[in-house]
């Protein structure tokens, strides 16, 4: 934590409460895992003014980002909601943030002065959280996907052969290739979900944990019952 008392120079001034890092000032960014936002907030609180911008740059569901606006209500802060959209190694500050809230406009200025790359959305805390854990199920469940069917294939002495077919794959990745992924489902969705039974016996066989092949089968089995969403058009 900085002490807003003191502009950090090459070293920075650190404290080791809440209170001292955030008494007096204008601006506070809380960037802490979405489990430990609410608890951050609460200590904070009490030492927020009329006008303060509190930004959460958690990631923590679209309920907590609208908890924590309720809780600084009464103090007269203004939360905004920041969701960072991709690995900060990668870009450092200039990571991609989206920012909801009234203040968003005002974040991003003030972030952009810093370095920071803020885009504001409007719209209100939770907003921004949205977007970023419906990112997180895309991504993360491709990754986990990737982990499931590479650890299969490895273990059925396919491990090169799978992992050209998964870079020709992704590569080849474009918007026709995922429409044809919702309608294929749709259409083919009895077959489909045979062919994901046949899969999770395989993996079972390889000794391979197949918890998103299940979740897979489960997926286009209620397919076949509710439809696929449909796709936006151009």
């Amino acid at each position: 934590m900085y002490d807003p008392a003191h502009p950090p120079g090459d070293v920075p001034w650190l404290v080791a409460r809440n209170a001292d890092a955030v008494r007096g000032a204008d601006v506070v960014i809380a960037v802490t895992t979405g489990a430990d936002s609410l608890a951050a907030c609460a200590e904070s609180r009490p030492h927020l003014g009329p006008g303060t911008l509190y930004a959460d740059l958690s990631t923590g569901a679209p309920a907590d980002k609208r908890r924590i606006a309720e809780l600084l209500e009464p103090s007269g802060a203004a939360v905004v909601d920041g969701a960072i959209m991709a690995p900060v190694p990668l870009r450092g500050l200039a990571t991609p943030i989206l920012a909801s809230g009234a203040q968003a406009d005002r974040f991003a200025a003030l972030a952009g002065g810093l370095g920071l790359s803020v885009t504001p959305i409007g719209g209100s805390a939770g907003d921004a959280a949205a977007r970023k854990l419906l990112r997180s199920v895309l991504v993360k469940g491709l990754s986990a996907l990737v982990i499931e069917s590479q650890r299969a294939a490895i273990e059925a002495g396919l491990g090169e052969w799978f992992w050209g077919h998964l870079l020709e794959t992704v590569r080849a990745a474009d918007e026709e290739f995922v429409v044809r992924l919702l309608r294929g489902a749709g259409q083919h969705g009895v077959r489909r979900v045979h062919e994901m039974e046949a899969a999770t016996r395989m993996l079972e066989e390889l000794g391979v944990v197949g918890t998103m092949t299940r979740a897979t089968t489960a997926t286009l089995d209620e397919v076949t019952r509710t439809g696929i969403p449909p796709v936006p058009e151009a």
